[in-house]
């Protein structure tokens, strides 16, 4: 190859991996644009690629020295960074509903959520997790979830963090990190479940097509166990089989009812009065 040749090849490749880049970076302007981070300050905005991390699909502890999770997702390639601090004005947990409903718009699948001391340490959410200081905050106020965007078979997890800090400055922490495996198969925590229903009225799962699939028969018995006085409505073309499996999987008759609308993608349920 003589020299020619070789300098388009080096000038090729550069542009490729320049571009690459630049189709991973996420776009942070809808959350910035939230009315909750009017007048935010930018910490930190930043991508970092490649690495390997731990997302918590559960609480974390720390134990012998070393982290513990009761569950987790290890992905493996880069990751796009927003730190923000909240104006005087506006409280983060409020940051934090408005992301997660603005990711739900976006049709991300909730894998996690947790709230207060049930997440963990902040210290430990703040130096380890997310390897920022700035994080750390009293126990009791902060707010952790995680999403899983997919798009052309790429998956992305998002991950949300709010603390309000011991001085009362609320940050709100966005990780978008886009994966090199297929992260498809990753199902949310019956927990979580249970939380979306009990705090929006309504839980959608476009996914859940045609006959009830195992494993989301045992999540969502166990995610409506939970609160054995909450009744439900179940739509969809499925409906009607879904509420028929889950009855007899340990579900009470009397808190499933059906609705008549069969247009609604896979299976939405509704909380009753």
């Amino acid at each position: 190859m003589n020299m020619r040749k070789w300098m388009v090849n080096i000038v090729i490749t550069s542009w490729v991996a320049v571009l690459s880049g630049a189709a991973l970076a996420y776009d942070f302007t809808d959350v910035l644009a939230l009315e909750s981070l009017h007048d935010a300050k930018v910490i930190t905005q930043e991508q970092l690629s490649p690495l390997e991390k731990i997302y918590p699909q559960g609480s974390v502890r720390r134990i012998s020295g070393k982290m513990r999770y009761s569950g987790e997702v290890l992905v493996r390639g880069s990751v796009d960074v927003l730190t923000v601090q909240l104006a005087q004005t506006h409280e983060v947990l409020d940051a934090f509903a408005a992301s997660r409903m603005l990711l739900q718009q976006q049709q991300a699948d909730m894998l996690y959520w947790c709230v207060a001391r049930e997440c963990g340490p902040s210290n430990l959410w703040a130096n380890h997790v997310f390897n920022n200081a700035r994080l750390y905050g009293p126990d009791d106020r902060q707010a952790y979830a995680l999403f899983r965007l997919t798009e052309n078979e790429q998956s992305q997890l998002i991950a949300v963090y709010a603390i309000t800090r011991g001085n009362g400055r609320g940050f709100l922490h966005v990780e978008a990190f886009q994966a090199e495996q297929n992260l498809a198969d990753l199902l949310p925590t019956a927990t979580t479940l249970e939380r979306q229903l009990a705090t929006d009225n309504q839980l959608r799962l476009p996914s859940l097509v045609g006959e009830p699939q195992a494993a989301w028969v045992k999540l969502l018995t166990r995610a409506l166990n939970q609160n054995s006085t909450m009744r439900i409505s179940l739509a969809g073309a499925s409906a009607q089989d879904w509420r028929d499996t889950l009855v007899e999987h340990g579900v009470r008759a009397a808190r499933l009812e059906l609705e008549n609308d069969v247009d609604q993608p896979g299976l939405l349920l509704q909380r009753l009065p």
